[in-house]
Formats: C-alpha cells, structure tokens, sequence
C-alpha cells in the first residue's frame, strides 16, 4: 500500500499505442511516480507497444472498452472511487468526452483538479471532423470546465484563445525529451547504412495523412540526383507512396524501411532532417532530431515547428505547401556548417525532460 503522505494523480489515456500523446503521458506518469505522487492510470484499451514502459510503481485500471463513449462510465466510477487530488488527461478526443461530465464530477469531489493536455491545434483539428460545428461547440462551452489546459505550443495556446474561449487557465508547456535516453539509443548499429557519397535526408514519423509525405516525394524531384530520402515508420498512406515513388521515378533516390524501433542510430547518421506536416501538436522528432546535432528543414506550420527551428541556427523554414522552396532550402541548408553541438547544447537548455517535467509537477502540485 502507498503511503498516505503522497498526492494521487490519476492518468487517462485511450491506449498505449506508439504516438506522441500516448509517449507524452507515459513520460509524464512515470515521471511523477517518481517524485511523491500515488499514481494511476485507467486505460480504456489495454493494448500498444509503450506498455512495456509503464512504470511497474503505477496501478493500472483497465477499462477493456473499444469505445470512449462506453468506457466513461466505469472511466468516472473509477476516478469516484479513487477519490485523487489531480485527474490528468492528455489525448484531444479524451479530453472532449470528459470535459461534460467534469461539473457533476466537481462536485462528487471537490478536491480534485482536472488538468487536460491539448494535443492539436483544436480549429485545425475540428474542421477536417465529420461534425466540426459540434466540436467547436463542445470546445467552446464545455472545456473550460478543465481547471488547467496545457498547451505544447504558442500556436495551440493562441488558437484556443482566439477561437474558442478567453481565459487564465490556458498554461504553455513544451514537449520535454528524454536526453539520456536518446543519447544511449543513438550509440547503437543500424542495419541500413547511409550512401556517404549522397546527401541523406531522413523522415521519421507515421506514414498518416496529416504527415504530407507526398510533398516529400514531390520536393525530391526538384533537387539533383544526389540528394536521397530515407522514410522511416508506417501506416496507412504506405502503399500510397511507395506507388507514388515509382509514378515519380524516384525509386532509387528514395528509401522506405518501415517502423524502426529505435530511428535514433538513423538520425545520428543522417545529413537533414525533413518534415512536411500541415500540422503538428509540438513535434518532439524535431527535438530528438536536433538532440542528436541533425538540422531540420521543414514547412512552417502551425504547431511549434517556428518555435522549435531558428533560421540558420538548427534549420531553415519554407512556406507550407511550396516544394520547390523547400528544394531551395535543402540545398542552402546542404551547403551550411551548422554547429551542431550548438544545436545538441540548445535543446538540451530548452527541452530537457528535467525541465520540463518540473513545470508539471508545479501545476500537479498547485
């Protein structure tokens, strides 16, 4: 039995599949598991790689419900029976769902703080739903029943400010990174080897519909021949883009190895690193990539990606959408010497898990 002196903190997640959000609480719980809180995290889905991770100090809850909207009732029974000093949710659809219950909740526990993380730039977001008029709705009069929304980028904070609700409750909190981890992942063999005689550019991210990867693909075919693209993850546009590969000819200047459990020994090697996302919550692959010295090019989009890359310091920017300008920056960002333990040195300042973690551990224990 824990300790009675100790803050329970109760986390919510729909799963514990391979995603930032889902990587993020996982941080974020053991984390606080470590510093003198009671923690739980009710599951609604016990699945997904990231579970093995799962600090054995948290007391797992599993709802077994393929659906949020049928586990949130035992979700809430759960979390009554618990009776914690902070509820912590950190997935968008998650925190959606729980937001209308969040008065009734309020007063079967008065001493409890309902905390969500954004994990969207939520106008984005809601207009590519199938409702997008009912989750404006929702987020305009319901998630202001949160006691404190954290969002991961200046972009996110203005975005809900602007469009949905004034308010003081908004708190920025980037994405922290694991230094120590990424560092010793970073140290080992990779199986695939970069051509020394090309200039490599890497991707690492799931192969989804809001990555953009064909403007990749498009982007490469404005560049000379030595430039080569190394795709890393899967998903769902796979087999999309592998045919685009060959409808492009670019078959031999493009590389698709599938999801790598550890992209760090590709990143370590790699000459720059590529992302084309029309969105992003707070790319911590720019972190990651950045932690291990490789500069970035990418679209400025919302979502922190301008927050995270400095022009000429860790990366260059072009316009989202605009593939021969980003062909222009690759090659100017091929030709620069970047000082790359200036860059390593900045995120470390600016990112590490450390740092970050203590400001939720302020707000935990506010």
């Amino acid at each position: 039995m824990m300790s009675k002196d100790k803050k329970v903190l109760v986390g919510l997640s729909y799963s514990l599949e391979i995603g930032g959000a889902e990587r993020m609480m996982l941080t974020i719980l053991n984390y606080s598991a470590t510093q003198n809180f009671e923690v739980h995290l009710i599951l609604f889905k016990d699945s997904g790689e990231l579970r093995k991770e799962l600090s054995s100090d948290i007391k797992l809850h599993k709802l077994d419900r393929l659906s949020v909207s049928k586990g949130m009732p035992k979700c809430l029974k759960i979390v009554k029976q618990i009776s914690p000093d902070v509820v912590f949710s950190g997935i968008g659809h998650l925190n959606l769902a729980l937001a209308p219950f969040l008065p009734i909740m309020k007063l079967l526990l008065p001493q409890t703080k309902w905390i969500a993380r954004e994990t969207n730039i939520v106008s984005i977001e809601n207009s590519l739903s199938k409702y997008p008029k009912l989750f404006d709705f929702l987020y305009r009069y319901t998630y202001q029943n949160y006691n404190t929304i954290v969002a991961q980028s200046e972009d996110m904070r203005e975005d809900i400010l602007n469009n949905y609700f004034k308010t003081n409750k908004v708190v920025l909190i980037n994405n922290p990174i694991d230094v120590e981890k990424v560092e010793s992942l970073a140290k080992g063999e990779s199986l695939h080897s970069f051509d020394k005689n090309k200039i490599n550019l890497l991707s690492v991210s799931r192969l989804r519909e809001q990555k953009k990867h064909h403007f990749m693909l498009e982007t490469l075919t404005y560049l000379p021949t030595q430039y080569h693209l190394t795709i890393i993850g899967s998903g769902e546009k796979e087999s999309f883009l592998k045919e685009l590969t060959i409808k492009l000819n670019l078959q031999e200047r493009v590389t698709f190895l599938g999801h790598q459990p550890n992209p760090y020994i590709y990143m370590k090697r790699a000459d720059l690193f590529l992302l084309t996302s029309q969105r992003e919550g707070f790319p911590n692959v720019l972190l990651e990539a950045n932690l291990l010295g490789l500069p970035i090019v990418a679209f400025a989009s919302l979502g922190g990606i301008t927050e995270i890359v400095e022009e000429g310091v860790n990366g260059l920017l072009a316009p989202y959408h605009d593939c021969k300008a980003l062909a222009k920056k690759i090659q100017k960002a091929s030709s620069i010497e970047f000082n790359r333990e200036k860059i390593i040195k900045r995120t470390i300042q600016r990112y590490s898990k450390e740092n970050i973690m203590q400001k939720y551990k302020n707000i935990f224990n506010k």
